[in-house]
């Protein structure tokens, strides 16, 4: 059966495709651009999805294997674009708190917000800097040093003021 200009199985085939899963196949960095495979269909070269806000534009290098939503107008993959990324088994979430919100780098290190506690902190390994609304604390492989209302506090195996 035929509407207008197109068949009921183009129509199908256009409802379809509006909306799809993929998984991110090839990625050139250089060129912010994206390659998805999504079921038996690997797109063209995909627009880089943007990260920007009021006041910052965020780098995000995406990676092999990450799951997205491609959004077609129209329903024709020619003109997709990635609306969306998923967390998977294999690239899961990293926290589950509402109340933070991380960035955890592969090596382990983190940078973490929690509005629960208005604390902001940043760890790499075994140093870390954390900061709330009364006190910042520094410690890294046991030693510390804390400024707070009482002062500064400072801890170690050795400690050498010049």
């Amino acid at each position: 059966m035929q509407y207008g200009c197109m068949t009921t199985a183009e129509q199908n085939r256009r409802i379809e495709s509006l909306l799809r899963l993929g998984t991110i196949a090839q990625v050139d960095h250089d060129a912010r651009k994206l390659r998805v495979q999504s079921g038996g269909l690997l797109t063209n070269w995909l627009p880089w999805p943007a990260d920007v806000g009021r006041n910052y534009i965020r780098w995000r290098p995406l990676r092999v294997g990450t799951q997205v939503i491609l959004g077609s107008p129209s329903g024709d993959p020619e003109q997709a674009k990635i609306i969306g990324i998923l967390y998977t088994e294999v690239l899961d979430a990293p926290s589950t708190d509402p109340d933070l919100d991380l960035i955890q780098f592969e090596d382990g290190t983190k940078a973490e917000y929690h509005s629960g506690k208005h604390q902001l902190r940043f760890q790499v390994a075994t140093t870390s800097l954390t900061m709330n609304r009364s006190a910042m604390t520094l410690a890294s492989n046991g030693s510390t040093i804390v400024l707070d209302g009482a002062g500064i506090s400072i801890n170690g195996n050795r400690v050498d003021i010049n």
